[in-house]
């Protein structure tokens, strides 16, 4: 893994925020370094009850995807 991501990641991670940017609880999608060295992308949600977390695919694009409780709403 280098030190920045593909610009294909960072293209699906746009993608997958829009995706999801209209749906009720949705706070952002982060990228973290996955536990076997590769990235995964990090959706954030408002909470554990969020309407959103029924729509988060656990891959986006050949990339592991999964939810974290909590956040602040990026300004709109």
């Amino acid at each position: 893994m280098g030190d920045h991501p593909s610009s294909r990641i960072r293209q699906a991670k746009a993608s997958l925020g829009k995706l999801l940017a209209t749906e009720a609880g949705f706070v952002g999608v982060g990228l973290a370094a996955g536990t076997k060295g590769r990235y995964e992308f990090v959706v954030m949600v408002m909470e554990a009850d969020s309407p959103v977390l029924a729509k988060v695919p656990t891959e986006w694009e050949g990339i592991p995807v999964r939810a974290q409780i909590g956040g602040i709403p990026k300004k709109q």
